[in-house]
């Protein structure tokens, strides 16, 4: 499975047991309300957070007022990185769309880190590379693809971690999405509207590929939607 949709990542830490001790040594452990901004466009970019639990939108805010969404970050998933190495100010804004913990490092400290332990710093340039790639996918999918195949790409995306942990090799069995979105967050996240995500997610539980209940959406085949899509 190639394509980069399957950004939703595994714990960040996963195999780095002594570097997760000393960041989280050197980390201020967070909790946030749901709808709390962890973090604001413009801000200075000097901090980098591990998300512990909750579920956190990364997302810009355009002149018209819209939020298009640029990922959304599960439990185990690092976030902020792109402007703490340099300090560079926040090109986006991070909100908690559940409860969440976070645990939120200096990035003078988490520079030093990165000094100080060679897997680390190797694990972001990974994290970096990956999130790169999606973002050039992304844009090609909007440009190339239709709504219902981003729609179904997108939900995959999002159980991946499941899909890729504890349910490695079961991939035909019912997995939940693992967060409530709204119809408003599936069109951002898809390059939809609301109109059409709501007619394409009708279509898709008539064909017995997802099913809807309020904010809940279970995928009811995984591997199948993934032969559909060809990954």
């Amino acid at each position: 499975m190639e394509t980069h949709w399957h950004l939703s990542e595994q714990d960040f830490f996963l195999g780095l047991e002594q570097e997760k001790r000393a960041f989280l040594a050197l980390a201020e452990r967070l909790c946030y309300k749901r709808n709390s901004f962890i973090f604001l466009e413009s801000e200075p970019g000097d901090q980098a957070y591990y998300l512990e639990r909750g579920t956190v939108l990364i997302f810009r805010t355009s002149s018209e007022g819209k939020e298009p969404i640029m990922s959304v970050r599960q439990p185990g998933e690092i976030f902020g990185l792109a402007e703490v190495l340099g300090g560079r100010e926040r090109k986006c804004n991070a909100r908690a769309i559940s409860e969440s913990v976070v645990h939120r490092i200096k990035g003078a400290d988490f520079e030093h880190l990165l000094a100080a332990h060679y897997p680390l710093a190797r694990r972001v340039i990974e994290v970096l590379g990956r999130r790169l790639r999606y973002m050039n996918e992304v844009l090609e999918n909007v440009m190339v693809l239709d709504a219902p195949t981003r729609l179904l790409k997108a939900l995959i995306y999002l159980c991946f971690s499941q899909l890729a942990g504890e349910r490695e090799g079961d991939w035909d069995k019912p997995v939940a999405v693992p967060m409530r979105l709204t119809q408003e967050h599936i069109a951002s996240l898809t390059g939809s509207c609301q109109q059409t995500v709501s007619e394409i997610m009708k279509s898709l539980q008539q064909e017995g590929l997802i099913n809807v209940s309020g904010r809940e959406i279970t995928v009811l085949n995984p591997l199948e939607i993934m032969k559909r899509l060809s990954i």
